[in-house]
């Protein structure tokens, strides 16, 4: 009998300790909650960006970050710069701390043919689509710190012939026989953000990967 009761006083006293750590971290959030009563956990946004890798299996000699000039040959030079990024976002905060979402990007680089008896220009449009994942690692009513990662997939289209064949000719991994239209993964690394503003925030992030290295943008949160 001694022993059952040592049984039964050993099990009730695990369950009360298991029910006060419960306790514990139940007001540990109920407090985070608390801190911010008006949480919104939707976000929308907009940003564009400079300075883009549109998929890490993208050379440089695809997508310069700067403008650059360069040549076919002595009598065949071209000039290619990127337009810069335009991206759209959604992602649903679990917790103050903890979100998902995803992102589409748009990247324009345009090469023209600077040889004066042609005039030709082209156009590489890069879509990637990425899910994110979000982790705000100081947060305020007005004001946010946080790192982004993101993984997908990232489309590339030339709009014509002549600018699949300038991607072989300087070196590219791609060459003529990939056509105009490549599909590879791509990732997307927010190294540092700040968001600025309750509802209505406007962002600011340095970063590697398809949003750019600089990238700037608005969001609402509801």
């Amino acid at each position: 009998v001694c022993v059952t009761n040592n049984k039964i006083n050993t099990m009730s006293n695990k369950i009360f300790l298991i029910s006060i750590l419960f306790a514990f971290c139940g007001s540990l959030v109920a407090q985070e909650n608390d801190s911010l009563p008006d949480f919104k956990r939707h976000e929308i946004g907009i940003s564009t960006g400079a300075f883009s890798l549109p998929s890490l299996f993208f050379v440089l000699s695809d997508v310069y970050p700067v403008p650059y000039e360069g040549y076919v040959s002595e009598k065949d030079p071209f000039f290619m710069y990127n337009i810069g990024t335009f991206s759209l976002s959604y992602r649903y905060h679990f917790t103050p701390h903890h979100s998902l979402g995803i992102v589409t990007t748009l990247l324009f680089s345009k090469i023209v043919d600077k040889n004066s008896d042609r005039n030709r220009s082209g156009f590489f449009t890069y879509w990637s689509l990425e899910p994110q994942y979000r982790i705000t690692f100081h947060r305020r009513k007005n004001y946010s710190f946080y790192m982004n990662f993101s993984l997908g997939v990232t489309v590339r289209i030339a709009s014509n012939e002549d600018i699949v064949k300038w991607d072989t000719y300087t070196g590219g991994w791609f060459s003529n026989d990939y056509g105009r239209f490549i599909v590879l993964p791509s990732t997307h690394i927010t190294l540092f953000g700040v968001s600025l503003g309750k509802d209505n925030a406007a962002n600011i992030e340095l970063g590697i990967g398809t949003q750019g290295f600089l990238n700037v943008g608005y969001s609402r949160r509801f």
